[in-house]
């Protein structure tokens, strides 16, 4: 802890210095925590030029919405200053950064989504098409977000956007991360690039948005503890001592006699299951034109025109030839490889009749290539690859009122394999000011990952083909009512059917202490009723400040003789921050720090297979019932947000039982350091 508070004031030093002296500097062109519109600093040689104010930085994304460019400091940035970016509540991280999450709660409600890939456990924190923002700037502008890891490396996430005319931007960024991590074989190192576009003519009727990405994910995998090792993490530093014959021994009070060793405190000297390597490779291109036929003052009738080709490449290798997978099917080098190529074109039809709402007619063709790497004299009789082809037709119909709006969305494909069909209905609306209530239901119907279907690998026991799996079902409906930042309740219900998952195949009897994991796939046969209720809240009270998550949520599930209970999720979930904050330096700084509170209770969490980079069903151990205490210090100067965190600070005296999957501890005591930069030139 003293080493905590050496860093603290060193961090704080130049702050407070630049702090003092920014009365003096009239150059910055947005100072503006709460998104108050000061306008900026005009250009010398304009004549004439309008208020730019930070407002006017937008960030535009594929599905129309969009937001403004944000430099305030709050308890929602601390809560995403990590390495995805976004509030992670309802995930938990594993020990090192850039590696993977496990689900604390699941959502089905924007679950009409075509077959994926798979390797779920890798595309936390892959950028799909929704996540890439067009921009639209003023001036130029640019963020810089850093901040460390564990042991070796940092993560940088860097973006410039530029407007070379009011009709045309690029923006370009990349992230790159590099972590060495606690524990052995835990590498993870990332190179994240983006480059987007955003184009529209003078007369509003052409608009171009387009990206490219590459990114290229790579992690050392160590399958978790051994049971040696589980047993010396739970019990440091205090062991039994034990005598020639390997019993402990016991004292006159009847208690065991004991022996201090702190050693596995330094978590590099515990082992790993195995010591393998895995990658995501992939490169993605979209473009999206949109043409406006004809306009007049009160409709429109537009054209639209997207395309999408994307490639993934994903990679296993083991050069130590651990069998904890089982046996090979051959005598050759680990080195599991599959390639994954899609292609899509959808054409839309817009009418927007003002009156009569706005209807959007599309026509989506989309094409999969999945094919695996073949090993020479493999006995396995099973093709190679999922070549296939769908075709979607759908419709929505969105019509807007004074105080709300609503949607109604209709996807049909026209092949009975590797669908999507779904219907949906969304109301939203606003009454008393400020109070405003969604409503969401839909009933979907959506084919299993292609993992599910066809996989392929070296080890005997990962080799399948199921032809014959049902479609997921699933019907659902969600409500949220809001009132301003001050307090929000979402509830949502779901029942699915064919719900499809892999399953561990040891038993409750030696699923803890088995060396090799198995993993098959396996799809419900009975219906599974799922629903949860989160609140959130803030109270506020002078300078100091009391924000709530809470997350109730329960299944029911028929399971017959020799079934796994799937879709475990903990029963409570909880995040309670105390927060002060307040401007000094004369309101040069602004200042917050508080605990942040984390608790979930006990349940069957599944565990990561890092062969087939997913999560595995598993009902022999329980993870959670452990409480996790965060202290953070965050700044906000001009433009920049400084953040220090002491992440688990309760680690060494409240118990070594805290997981992140059965056989992943989760994170030690640990500062972290970092900071989000914005430049508007």
């Amino acid at each position: 802890m003293q080493n905590f508070f050496l860093v603290l004031a060193f961090f704080l030093a130049p702050i407070t210095i630049i702090a003092q002296s920014e009365e003096n500097n009239k150059k910055d062109k947005i100072l503006d925590r709460d998104l108050k519109t000061k306008p900026l600093e005009k250009k010398k040689d304009s004549i004439e030029q309008d208020s730019i104010t930070i407002k006017d930085y937008k960030i535009f994304y594929e599905d129309s919405s969009f937001i403004s460019i944000d430099t305030s400091l709050s308890i929602k940035k601390d809560y995403k200053f990590n390495f995805l970016r976004k509030d992670n509540f309802e995930l938990l991280s594993f020990a090192n950064v850039g590696h993977t999450f496990n689900k604390l709660s699941y959502s089905f409600i924007e679950n009409s989504n075509l077959p994926k890939v798979g390797a779920r456990a890798k595309h936390y924190h892959y950028f799909e098409k929704k996540d890439i923002g067009y921009y639209n700037v003023p001036t130029p502008f640019t963020e810089i977000f850093a901040k460390s890891t564990f042991e070796q490396g940092q993560i940088l996430d860097f973006l410039l956007s530029i407007n070379l005319t009011p009709q045309y931007n690029f923006t370009f960024a990349q992230k790159g991360y590099k972590s060495l991590g606690k524990y052995v074989s835990t590498r993870s190192r990332g190179n994240q690039t983006r480059f987007s576009s955003n184009f529209n003519s003078k007369n509003q009727k052409t608009r171009w948005k387009f990206h490219i990405t590459s990114q290229n994910i790579f992690n050392k995998e160590n399958g978790g503890l051994t049971v040696d090792d589980i047993y010396f993490f739970e019990q440091a530093p205090n062991y039994f001592e034990l005598d020639n014959s390997g019993n402990r021994i016991l004292l006159e009070d009847g208690s065991y006699k004991m022996v201090y060793y702190d050693g596995y405190l330094d978590r590099s000297r515990l082992g790993s299951l195995i010591f393998a390597e895995s990658s995501l490779y992939s490169k993605r291109f979209f473009s999206h034109i949109k043409r406006t036929i004809l306009r007049n003052k009160n409709n429109i009738i537009s054209l639209d025109y997207k395309f999408t080709h994307e490639y993934k490449k994903l990679q296993f290798s083991d050069d130590f030839g651990s069998i904890n997978f089982g046996d090979l099917i051959v005598d050759d080098k680990i080195s599991d490889e599959s390639r994954f190529i899609k292609q899509e074109n959808e054409v839309i039809a817009t009418f927007d009749l003002n009156k009569m709402g706005k209807f959007d007619f599309s026509f989506n063709s989309i094409s999969w290539l999945n094919k695996f790497k073949e090993y020479e004299d493999s006995a396995i009789d099973l093709i190679n690859e999922l070549n296939l082809n769908q075709q979607i037709l759908s419709f929505d119909w969105i019509k807007k009122f004074k105080n709300s709006n609503i949607q109604l969305s209709y996807i049909n494909s026209f092949k009975d394999r590797f669908l999507l069909n779904s219907m949906s209905l969304n109301f939203n609306f606003t009454f008393l000011r400020n109070f405003n209530i969604s409503l969401k239901s839909s009933i979907n119907e959506n084919s299993p990952n292609f993992n599910y279907v066809l996989y392929r690998s070296i080890y005997s026991k990962y080799n399948w083909y199921n032809e014959n799996l049902e479609n997921l079902k699933t019907k659902n409906a969600s409500i949220e009512i809001s009132y301003k930042d001050l307090i929000k309740v979402y509830g949502e219900y779901n029942e699915i059917e064919n719900y499809t998952f892999f399953r561990e195949t040891a038993d409750q009897l030696n699923g803890e202490i088995e060396s090799k994991r198995f993993a098959i796939v396996e799809q419900n046969n009975s219906q599974i009723k799922y629903f949860k209720i989160k609140f959130d809240n803030k109270i506020e009270i002078g300078k100091f400040s009391l924000i709530n998550t809470a997350l109730f949520q329960k299944k029911e599930q028929t399971i017959d003789f020799g079934q796994l209970s799937t879709l475990n999720v903990p029963e409570w979930i909880t995040r309670n921050t105390i927060m002060f904050s307040s401007d000094i330096f004369n309101n040069s700084l602004y200042i917050q720090t508080g605990i942040t509170f984390n608790y979930f209770t006990k349940f069957y969490a599944d565990y990561y297979n890092p062969l087939l980079s997913e999560f595995v069903t598993q009902n022999y151990k329980e993870i959670g019932d452990y409480p996790r205490f965060d202290f953070f210090f965050n700044a906000r100067i001009q433009q920049t947000r400084v953040f220090i965190k002491v992440e688990h600070l309760n680690s060494s005296f409240t118990g070594y039982d805290y997981y992140s999957d059965p056989f992943n501890p989760y994170r030690d005591l640990s500062v972290r350091l970092g900071l989000v930069w914005n430049f508007f030139q």
